[in-house]
């Protein structure tokens, strides 16, 4: 299976179909404008719909408000689950939430479904939230805007497909070089709750902070190096969430962690009289760089390395397109 080099969205359909954990009613995952996703349902006519809750699609991306071809749009599922409180539920979805708890009931009288026992929280309905969190997960800052990691920052994994194992990629997304920890502030929370969090901590937490746009783009994506830009579809969905100060209060650092630190500068150097020993030049032609030490015959440096992977995967899609299958 290949995605179209014009697709803006890596989400394949037959990945993204699910089920509401509280409700058990069908839903699918569409991929945001903003890079988040969002759980919609099938279309209705926008007419009766309030403006608020009308979303359309645009080549598999989600953006607000209807359809402007169709007239139709669809509404996200947690604004009309039936496990979920609704005090401000307008009167022409009524009918429509009350037909879902209808159907909801059944199921679980026949025994073909129970539902998820966590209190209901209406933002967190079919929320994404990776089944295999870890105790320590870290924040991510990307100009401001928080996302919860699924664990410590550098052992985040690229969620991309390996096309040689048809398994999710082992590589990493950290680099030590394209972030560093930063206090950023914590978003603001109504009620003696919120208050509460910003007492203890000041209103100040340590961050992952990310600044840079080259860098930022392929954080966005949660890929590695090597899958990101290469249209390789996702194999599990997007693991980074909203973080809620509320929510998700234990996992809110006030000490900066250790162990992220970049080597000063000079370090690593070493003043001698000249080279001791074997050394070996990159295989690459044109290409100059040298290691201390044996290597093997046709040894290459990182950078060539890395070129040649780049150069391999562009063969392979020419040698695809030119063998008389489109793979489109």
């Amino acid at each position: 299976m290949h995605l179209h080099r014009s697709n803006q969205t890596r989400l394949l359909r037959r990945t993204a179909a699910d089920r509401c954990k509280y409700c058990g009613t069908p839903i699918e995952w569409f991929e945001r404008y903003d890079t988040l996703r969002i759980p919609l349902s099938p279309e209705f006519p926008a007419r009766p719909v309030p403006p608020r809750m009308r979303w359309h699609l645009a080549k598999g991306v989600a953006y607000p408000g209807q359809d402007p071809f169709t007239g139709y749009c669809r509404i996200p599922h947690p604004a009309i689950c039936p496990a979920a409180e609704h005090p401000d539920l307008p009167e022409e979805l009524r009918d429509v939430v009350a037909r879902l708890a209808v159907r909801m009931r059944g199921r679980i009288e026949r025994g073909v479904f129970a539902p998820y026992v966590e209190p209901v929280i209406e933002e967190q309905v079919a929320s994404p939230d990776p089944d295999e969190a870890q105790e320590v997960r870290h924040v991510i800052s990307y100009y401001g805007t928080l996302r919860l990691a699924p664990c410590e920052v550098h052992e985040l994994r690229c969620i991309s497909t390996d096309p040689r194992t048809g398994e999710r990629c082992e590589s990493g997304v950290f680099d030590l070089d394209e972030g560093k920890w930063e206090e950023v502030d914590i978003p603001y929370a109504p009620g003696r709750q919120g208050q509460q969090v910003l007492s203890v901590t000041g209103g100040r937490m340590w961050a992952w902070v990310i600044n840079d746009f080259t860098y930022l783009r392929r954080w966005w994506k949660q890929q590695c190096v090597d899958h990101f830009g290469s249209g390789a579809p996702d194999h599990v969905t997007f693991e980074l969430i909203q973080f809620h100060p509320l929510m998700h209060d234990d996992y809110i650092l006030t000490e900066r962690p250790e162990g992220y630190d970049p080597k000063p500068a000079g370090q690593d150097i070493v003043i001698h009289d000249g080279p001791t020993g074997d050394k070996t030049l990159c295989a690459a032609p044109g290409c100059w760089h040298s290691t201390v030490g044996r290597q093997p015959e046709g040894w290459r440096c990182w950078e060539c390395e890395r070129v040649e992977r780049r150069r391999a995967r562009v063969r392979r899609r020419w040698g695809q397109a030119g063998s008389g299958s489109s793979p489109w």
